[in-house]
């Protein structure tokens, strides 16, 4: 058997149609698999869950009115009948996410008219707040943005990861296919020598050559040739109607151009490393530690005692007119502490526990994913060790099987043998070249497998 196999299938079983290589294949799949579309669009929607996360930045306008009607002429004690309140507060408020502080921007605005003489007060002020323990450096305030950044790399992980799965499987089929065309190739060089047999005996037979069981041999030699074709070319079609419809191709332009033969190196040696380096899975687990550690300094930040640091700068003038009472502003300032404490802190002290208890867990769940990953890497780098030993194997076994069909054939010739002998060597020859084409795909499967574990197979 020649090593490149299914190269001289390719032209044999279809001359007009290219054959696509790996890449390609791989290429046509991102290109109209609507697989990853939806991968993409699962990003975006972190992307767009991140971007909501950051709205305690915005600045918050607010404005609030009010007027008020009294009137005041039966009671003894006022000294006005009618008094008309208005009230408007103008406001402008903005979360510093550096620091964790609260800064507010008012203007209020009072206008009293009492019996048909009007007062008018504005008070401008500036209110500046910052925790100085609790939410201190405005840690829990840029808790959920923080998460999210990491759960967008989680994202991003988990989606190369389903594309590898999903590639995997679709290059299995693709492997499948390559060894489908091989094997329906020795199948059809099978019949064919089964159908020269069959008319050369039936040639010997009216010349009185042979006997009519060497007619009936390679008749039913011919029929068991012709079985396995027909299951072959079956197996065939069905795969590539399959991928036709996956890669929204034409039937017959499914083709694979892909060396069954072809060696792989594994030279990972120490494989534990690589994988703690490499491994995305790994790279998820450490993103899930890191997402409750980030949860864990906003518990501890809460459990600290509320102890706020409040500025205050303010102007405020009145006058008959409007003007005036903006015009003439007397100024003031304040500065204070507020403080508060839960007793006991029971709630916060549950919520470090339960955050530690998370973190603990979840890293031992990044050492039993390792310990898996780290066996399946060695079980298949070692399965493809013995897959090339198998193969060399084989071709030894062909080389035999090859050399008794061509002896059993001059023996035969020579009325020194049995047909029955001939067709057991074309048979045995036969089930070498398949077997050789079964073990070359399990091989170049379990390759596919072990890139996938490690983390090699997509570019």
């Amino acid at each position: 058997m020649k090593k490149n196999l299914t190269s001289v299938l390719i032209f044999a079983i279809c001359l007009d149609i290219q054959a696509m290589t790996q890449h390609e294949f791989i290429q046509r799949l991102k290109d109209t698999h609507p697989f990853f579309t939806q991968l993409d669009l699962s990003v975006k929607i972190k992307q767009t869950d991140q971007q909501a996360t950051t709205a305690n930045q915005d600045w918050v306008v607010g404005v609030k009115t009010n007027f008020k009607s009294e009137d005041a002429s039966d009671i003894s004690s006022a000294t006005y009948n009618d008094l008309d309140t208005t009230l408007v507060d103008f406001s402008v408020t903005k979360k510093i996410l550096s620091s964790g502080a609260d800064i507010t921007l008012k203007h209020n605005l009072k206008e009293k008219n009492k019996d048909n003489s009007n007062t008018n007060r504005n008070k401008f002020s500036i209110d500046y707040v910052h925790p100085l323990l609790k939410n201190a450096s405005g840690i829990n305030d840029q808790l959920n943005t923080d998460l999210s950044n990491i759960d967008i790399q989680i994202s991003r992980l988990d989606a190369a990861e389903q594309q590898e799965v999903f590639i995997l499987a679709q290059l299995k089929k693709f492997v499948d296919l390559t060894y489908a065309q091989a094997r329906l190739m020795i199948n059809n060089q099978r019949l064919d020598l089964a159908t020269q047999e069959l008319a050369l005996v039936k040639q010997k037979f009216t010349m009185s050559v042979v006997d009519k069981v060497d007619v009936l041999l390679q008749e039913d030699a011919y029929q068991s040739a012709k079985q396995q074709q027909l299951q072959a070319r079956q197996d065939l079609n069905l795969l590539r109607h399959e991928m036709a419809i996956i890669l929204d191709i034409s039937f017959s332009n499914v083709k694979a151009e892909f060396d069954l033969y072809q060696h792989h190196t594994t030279n990972n040696d120490n494989l534990r490393q690589y994988l703690l380096t490499n491994s995305r899975v790994l790279k998820i687990a450490d993103l899930n530690q890191d997402l409750l550690k980030r949860q864990l300094k906003s518990d501890k930040s809460n459990s600290k005692v509320q102890l706020d640091l409040r500025l205050g700068i303010s102007s405020e003038g009145e006058s008959r007119h409007y003007t005036d009472s903006i015009s003439n502003q007397s100024p003031s300032w304040n500065i204070g502490l507020d403080l508060g404490y839960p007793i006991g802190g029971t709630q916060a002290k549950s919520a470090i526990e339960k955050t530690q208890i998370k973190l603990a867990r979840a890293k031992q769940q990044k050492q039993e994913q390792l310990l898996n990953i780290h066996a399946r890497a060695n079980a298949l780098k070692q399965k493809i060790q013995y897959l090339l030993e198998i193969l060399n194997s084989n071709k030894m076994q062909i080389k035999i099987a090859k050399a008794r069909t061509k002896e059993e054939k001059r023996r035969y010739n020579n009325a020194n043998s049995q047909a029955s002998f001939v067709i057991s060597a074309q048979n045995n020859e036969q089930n070498a070249n398949l077997n050789h084409i079964q073990v070359a795909k399990n091989y170049q499967q379990s390759v596919l497998d072990f890139k996938a574990v490690i983390d090699q197979l997509l570019p």
